[in-house]
């Protein structure tokens, strides 16, 4: 498993700036136009229905570090047909600033619109409804604010809380002053084709102004893409920090870290939600015809069924860990997943030249 783990490792730089889900944007003086810079992408490109997630890179490779303390957000250029990351406060776009970008794929990213109907008790708030967040408090979710569809700036630092009375996640602004209605977000919610995580800043992770990661994708891989928001937590949790400051990610030498863009001192019990590229789930899907599974969530036994023939089914775990692998030749191929622990799993199934990847829920 080993063996497997590091050759998959080694794929990434070739996955990772090509034609999957995530990817590294560098701005150059190409694609720089004022306070933004234009993105190319095969599935970006001519597609205004997209939906993306961006977050700061400090120094990818091939890039000496290079910082950007403005807020940053997305928007789609029908002149140009074309998305772009700009400056929400409209200063010069950086010259060599990198965004790791996150297409959103399926169900899992969302428009919301922040508006009176979903206002929270102060105007900073603004409650997200999605049915993989309502009633979830251990869901992980990525934010960036969005230009279109209603030409709004949105110049705030941002981050996520879960309200438990109202059992509904709810975005904030870091300053708490009011969000600018009908303001727009994407809102990336655990993607089946990435892995998300939970990173707390402690004593044993800060230096100074930054707070090191701990995960087997990223330790000693400086090709690694990852994303973040910042998680406020329930009311009481040791999290609940509040840090007005536009953050980023930056490559140590032997591992990633989320830093402070003005250097200042990261505060001990932050929480940020991460979105990790993984080669073995970032797969480019090509559809299973007919592909059902069920029951989800499941306690023991699970089906998968599709129109073509099952070649084999390989579960993973949130680590992206192998811990179950059945092989076959039929239609209708069942899973047990009994000795499991509850949690979130990923499977990829295989059938002929397709391959879907899918997600399960063990209770």
């Amino acid at each position: 498993m080993k063996t497997i783990f590091t050759l998959l490792l080694s794929l990434i730089t070739v996955i990772s700036f090509g034609q999957g889900p995530m990817f590294v944007h560098t701005t150059d003086a190409g694609n720089i136009s004022a306070d933004a810079s234009f993105i190319t992408h095969p599935d970006l490109d001519g597609n205004p229905s997209a939906q993306i997630v961006v977050t700061h890179t400090w120094n990818p490779p091939g890039n000496s570090g290079v910082y950007n303390e403005n807020v940053t957000g997305v928007f789609y250029s029908t002149t140009q047909n074309q998305w772009g990351v700009y400056n929400e406060n409209g200063n010069s776009m950086v010259t060599g600033s990198s965004y790791n970008v996150y297409i959103g794929e399926g169900p899992d990213t969302f428009l919301h619109i922040a508006d009176l109907a979903n206002q929270g008790s102060l105007d900073s708030y603004s409650i997200l409804s999605h049915p993989d967040l309502n009633g979830n408090p251990d869901a992980r979710l990525m934010i960036t604010s969005y230009f279109n569809p209603n030409g709004i700036r949105n110049n705030h630092n941002y981050a996520v809380w879960y309200n438990d009375t109202l059992d509904r996640w709810i975005i904030f602004t870091e300053d708490l002053t009011e969000i600018p209605l009908d303001s727009a977000f994407f809102v990336a919610v655990e993607p089946s084709n990435t892995q998300t995580i939970t990173h707390v800043a402690d004593a044993g992770n800060i230096s100074a102004n930054w707070t090191a990661i701990d995960h087997p994708l990223l330790n000693n891989n400086p090709d690694a893409i990852v994303l973040f928001t910042h998680n406020w937590g329930a009311t009481g949790d040791t999290s609940n920090v509040i840090l007005d400051k536009t953050m980023g990610v930056w490559y140590t030498g032997s591992s990633w870290a989320i830093f402070t863009e003005d250097q200042s001192a990261m505060p001990e019990n932050i929480e940020f939600d991460l979105l990790i590229f993984d080669p073995a789930l970032s797969i480019e899907d090509t559809n299973i015809e007919g592909l059902t599974y069920y029951p989800n969530p499941v306690q023991n036994l699970i089906t998968v069924r599709a129109a073509s023939t099952i070649d084999r089914v390989t579960v993973f775990d949130i680590l992206g860990k192998q811990v179950l692998q059945q092989s076959g030749n039929i239609n209708n191929m069942q899973l047990n997943m009994a000795a499991l622990t509850a949690g979130s799993y990923f499977a990829k199934v295989e059938a002929g030249e397709s391959q879907q990847v899918i997600k399960l829920i063990k209770k």
